[in-house]
């Protein structure tokens, strides 16, 4: 695919047993991100366990919300939105009617899909933005809970992905006001959801990563970074050790209940739910005993837009393109990124630890498409906004380690001497070792904007060489007046912070 990749919009309709959902997503190459996300909390499958039918009060609410939607997307001129409607609209007696009266107002064909599908395209989504993922991936909606077994193989074309749909959502588990239950309530449920738990195939044992999706573990993990005074506010890819998110679980159904169904700003309709959200994490945590459990905001939404790419894209690397489509129109000078991660490859093995070496390249190659990044900002306070926009930046495939240390990188492209923003964070989730990898990374960059004017063709006469403990600046002949003394300078900058000596040469 070309440099300029091509820009499309999707919308996709969720319609879960507890919300209903419309996501437009911006589609550049392998990269989605929503630009317009709205939901109502309906709770269709509310009455499941006690009538087996829809919820009335669910039913007008979705059917609202539905030609509200319908409208929107019309009017934007967007194709036929993708559809996932799961457990409430699958097990209800009535659901049958509720779809074809829907068809008949709206035109919008919302058949559910089956949990087997569901869970194939919630492991997609979790894939999708991230292909390192391996381990367990859980969908907790209102009214089912499925457990998948997630890898990088299941992005190939027609991969089986093993997975079951149990009903083990609250609305199905336990049903009834979820607002007025107590901990005695949800300490009844606790063998049932053991034995059903039991029963899960084995293909699923022996992971080491947890990988949580839906908006009641999302709330759940808000609240847990508030408690903590996490100094990120970023739920996508937020990890806790089993001990933390033991505790976390407990609490929120135990001596934390009355808390998690008051907690300010959380609307009650989502926050009834965190209570057996906890449980489940803890019977879960008990089931499968992983190291790490990860909350992931992408799950079948992202599942079902990935699933329509052609296979030409598939196979890219999210994070790329995604810094690609961030930059746009945002950099100093268009195309300079591919020239300057060719420039500042042979860096790779004399740099000092990052993370690994394939994923410090991933980061190089990112930080590279961004280098330039804020051309309308104020010049005084360029280095500390584009340190703030990449640290939030809608881009994918990042852990957050690994997106303070990108943010640090281009915070270095400015400046050496400032503090970084936001101490605590770097501190908190970047090694000393790391955090001298990024700047060594910044003056690369660096170095390769002044050594040619931030100008992309000039960059294919000028190469880095690192052998024999020195650090070589080449240009062809031609270009060999453009090593200023300015120029040797960051070259001498940089060589030092590798423990290199600084030597410039002809091509």
């Amino acid at each position: 695919m070309s440099a300029n990749a091509h820009l499309r919009q999707l919308a996709v309709i969720d319609i879960g047993s507890n919300s209903v959902r419309l996501v437009i997503y911006d589609v550049f190459g392998s990269h989605f991100t929503p630009v317009y996300n709205e939901k109502i909390l309906a709770g269709l499958g509310r009455d499941l366990r006690r009538t087996g039918q829809l919820s009335e009060d669910g039913k007008a609410q979705c059917r609202d919300a539905l030609a509200r939607f319908s409208q929107i997307i019309s009017a934007r001129g967007l194709a036929d939105p993708l559809v996932g409607a799961t457990a409430a609209l699958r097990e209800a007696e009535d659901a049958p009617d509720f779809v074809a009266s829907i068809k008949k107002e709206t035109g919008l064909d919302i058949t559910p899909i089956s949990g087997a599908e569901e869970a194939r395209l919630s492991a997609l989504g979790l894939l999708s933005n991230n292909d390192r993922r391996a381990g367990i991936g859980a969908d907790l909606g209102g009214a089912s809970l499925e457990l998948m077994r997630v890898g990088p193989e299941l992005k190939a074309d027609h991969a089986e992905v093993q997975g079951v749909s149990l009903p083990l959502g609250p609305f199905d588990a336990v049903g009834g006001n979820l607002a007025v239950l107590k901990t005695d309530d949800y300490a009844a449920r606790v063998e049932d959801i053991d034995a059903a738990l039991s029963n899960v195939p084995h293909y699923l044992d022996g992971e080491d990563t947890l990988y949580l999706i839906g908006g009641a573990w999302r709330n759940l993990a808000s609240i847990h970074q508030q408690r903590t005074d996490y100094p990120m506010r970023t739920l996508q890819g937020y990890r806790l050790s089993f001990e933390a998110a033991s505790e976390l679980a407990h609490w929120a159904w135990t001596e934390g209940l009355n808390d998690v169904l008051n907690w300010s700003g959380m609307r009650k309709a989502r926050a009834e739910t965190l209570p057996y959200a906890g449980l489940m994490l803890e019977r879960l945590l008990k089931r499968f005993a992983p190291k790490s459990i990860v909350i992931s905001m992408a799950g079948l939404r992202e599942g079902l837009v990935w699933d329509t790419l052609p296979e030409s894209l598939k196979g890219r690397d999210a994070l790329i393109d995604g810094c690609r489509d961030f930059a746009r129109g945002s950099v100093q000078a268009e195309h300079f990124g591919p020239p300057l991660y060719r420039f500042m490859s042979p860096l790779l093995a004399s740099l000092p630890c990052g993370f690994n070496e394939r994923n410090d390249a991933r980061l190089i190659h990112a930080a590279c498409h961004l280098a330039g990044l804020g051309k309308n900002l104020h010049p005084d306070y360029r280095a500390e906004l584009v340190f703030e926009d990449v640290l939030y930046a809608p881009v994918a495939g990042l852990t957050h380690a690994e997106r303070a240390f990108l943010s640090l990188a281009l915070f270095r492209t400015y400046t050496a001497k400032r503090k970084s923003p936001v101490p605590g964070l770097i501190k908190a989730l970047l090694s000393e070792e790391q955090r001298h990898t990024a700047a060594c990374i910044g003056e690369a960059i660096r170095l390769g904007i002044v050594a040619t004017g931030r100008t992309p063709a000039l960059l294919d006469d000028f190469e880095l060489d690192v052998r024999g403990g020195e650090l070589h600046l080449l240009c062809k002949a031609n270009r060999s007046r453009m090593v200023t003394e300015q120029v040797f300078y960051r070259l001498a900058k940089l060589a030092k912070m590798l423990n290199l000596k600084p030597v410039k040469g002809e091509i």
